[in-house]
């Protein structure tokens, strides 16, 4: 999430958490053709145990480059049970890159993700992003709402969401850009498959006529971006800033109303220690919801999972949320393997975040906080897989996925 508002993008994270043994497990394939299988093994506070494969077929032209990436897997989940899922991504050109995602488990989860970026209309003057999903998750936790919510009181449903999003933009000067986004979101909730937990409703009766109907919701989103990076996928240098304000309103055809505001920054910054170069990479974000009492607790605030890399997705959940993060991304590993240049990297990171209901409360007074290290399996110049191993007061958790946490 960010700011409690999920983008089909977003959404769009895969299991890789055995890519590390693509070091020491690969096959060669043909020129122009790498064939790499790697074992799934995830292990994520909401899904429990994941165990799997996914053979990914990597197709380059003659300067090495990744054209299209299929990545099918194939994983069990006790949850779940039986979850295959087929992924295609393509990048025709350093400013084009398209992606399909398909899945169903053998139980009700299912996911369908279509999405489609082009960065240079309009003889470079405009940018398109869009995308569509549809996820039914039969594994989603709810805590409560608050930043002191109780692990006590976890509780559990399906959350079955559909997103239609476009976000065109107009570059207003080299590195700053203008953009509009409009998304429509139909989503509800029904009993979940953790048997073990009680369903939302029954625990957290509260929630009740907050989001837990069917209903669709519309929303518009202007925002203003500053983007200096030096490489959208991989950057290391360069920073990129964003402020935005988003309104859905009754009058305009959503479900219910609320105004959101934020922002969000990242810097990278190159750092050379004698023989060690690496990538020190820093993240703030600042988001408020302006809602009343009818505002979906999933339309709020949360954090969790990339926000705060030891607790699980929407781990915290309230109107407004404050989070920071900084990581040391350092290359240790490099060679020539199936066709491409792989690269290894470490990267130990502590990230620090809470929730907090008013607009008038410290955003820094009760901080949660993450720690950890992180794997991550680099392709240049455009493909990133990740591991993290993260740490906080309620135990520890493993998440993984495609291109960098932030």
């Amino acid at each position: 999430m960010t700011g409690g508002r999920p983008t089909p993008a977003r959404r769009a994270r895969s299991g890789w958490a055995g890519v590390l043994v693509v070091l020491v497990a690969a096959t060669p394939g043909h020129a122009g053709r790498s064939f790499i299988p790697i074992p799934e093994i995830i292990l994520d506070p909401n899904e429990g145990t994941t165990l799997g494969v996914l053979p990914v077929v990597l197709f380059t032209n003659e300067k090495d480059e990744i054209r299209y990436m299929l990545a099918p897997d194939f994983s069990y989940n006790r949850t779940r049970e039986f979850f295959p899922r087929f992924r295609l991504f393509s990048y025709p050109t350093p400013t084009r890159r398209w992606s399909l995602i398909a899945g169903k488990s053998t139980t009700k989860d299912e996911r369908y993700i279509a999405n489609f970026t082009e960065r240079s209309l309009w003889e470079g003057r405009a940018y398109v992003v869009a995308g569509l999903l549809h996820e039914r998750d039969s594994t989603r936790r709810f805590f409560g709402l608050g930043n002191a919510s109780n692990e006590a009181r976890e509780s559990n449903y399906t959350d079955n969401d559909t997103v239609a999003e476009a976000s065109p933009g107009l570059w207003l000067m080299p590195h700053v850009a203008l953009g509009y986004d409009m998304r429509i979101r139909r989503h509800s909730i029904e009993h979940g498959q953790v048997t073990s937990l009680p369903f939302i409703e029954k625990e957290h009766p509260e929630i009740r006529d907050r989001g837990d109907a069917p209903a669709v919701y519309w929303s518009h989103r202007v925002s203003l971006t500053y983007d200096s990076r030096d490489s959208i996928d991989i950057p290391a240098r360069g920073a990129l800033a964003t402020a935005y304000t988003e309104a859905a309103d009754r009058t305009l055809g959503s479900a219910t109303s609320f105004v959101k505001l934020g922002a969000a920054w990242r810097d990278f910054v190159p750092v050379h220690i004698r023989r060690m170069r690496g990538v020190l990479a820093l993240r703030a974000l600042l988001n408020y919801v302006s809602g009343s009492r009818d505002t979906p607790f999933w339309e709020q605030s949360s954090l969790g999972e990339r926000d705060l890399r030891a607790f699980g997705t929407d781990r915290f959940i309230d109107f407004n949320r404050s989070a920071a993060s900084v990581e040391f991304r350092v290359p240790v590993y490099s060679r020539r393997l199936f066709g491409v240049n792989p690269e290894l990297e470490l990267a130990p990171f502590f990230d620090a975040g809470e929730v907090f209901h008013r607009i008038d409360d410290s955003p820094v007074s009760d901080l949660h906080v993450a720690y950890g290290m992180g794997f991550r399996f680099v392709v240049r110049p455009q493909v990133v897989a990740y591991v993290d191993i993260g740490f906080g007061f309620e135990g520890s958790a493993v998440f993984s996925g495609v291109s960098y946490p932030f």
